[in-house]
C-alpha cells in the first residue's frame, strides 16, 4: 500500500483463532516470503477460499517500518516547523525560508525513500 494515500477504513472484527505452533510457524514463514503480516496472509487466503473481493481486507498489510535514525530525523523536522510559527507571524521571511530549507533537506529523502526496504 502506498504510504502517502489514505489508508482504507479500518477493519471491523477481530477474530480469535488459537493454533498450533508448528501451524503458526508454517503462515509466518509464508506469510513473510509473501511480504505480508500473518493476518493480511490469512485474510487473503480466506478471501480466495471463499471467492470474495475485498477491497478493506486484501489492502490491509504491512506498515512502512521507519529506522530509528529517520524517525529522530523526523521528529526534529516537527520541531523546527514549530519553532518557525515565531518568525512567521513577525514577518521574517529569511528566517522562515532558510527554516524551510534545513526541513526540505531531511524530509525530501525521507519521503523518496519510505516504504523501499527496512
Amino acid at each position: 500500500m502506498d504510504p502517502l494515500k489514505k489508508p482504507p477504513a479500518a477493519l471491523d472484527t477481530v477474530l480469535g483463532v488459537k493454533l498450533s505452533t508448528a501451524l503458526r510457524a508454517r503462515i509466518a514463514v509464508a506469510a513473510k516470503a509473501d511480504g505480508l503480516s500473518d493476518s493480511a496472509w490469512l485474510r487473503q487466503r480466506a478471501l480466495d477460499r471463499l471467492g470474495m473481493e475485498s477491497a478493506v481486507d486484501a489492502a490491509s498489510g504491512r506498515r512502512p517500518r521507519i529506522p530509528p535514525a529517520e524517525l529522530e530525523a523526523l521528529a526534529g523536522v516537527v520541531r523546527e516547523i514549530g519553532a518557525l510559527h515565531g518568525p512567521a507571524s513577525l514577518g521574517k521571511a529569511g528566517e522562515v525560508l532558510a527554516g524551510l530549507d534545513k526541513i526540505r533537506a531531511v524530509l525530501i529523502p525521507i519521503c523518496v525513500n519510505l516504504g523501499r526496504g527496512a
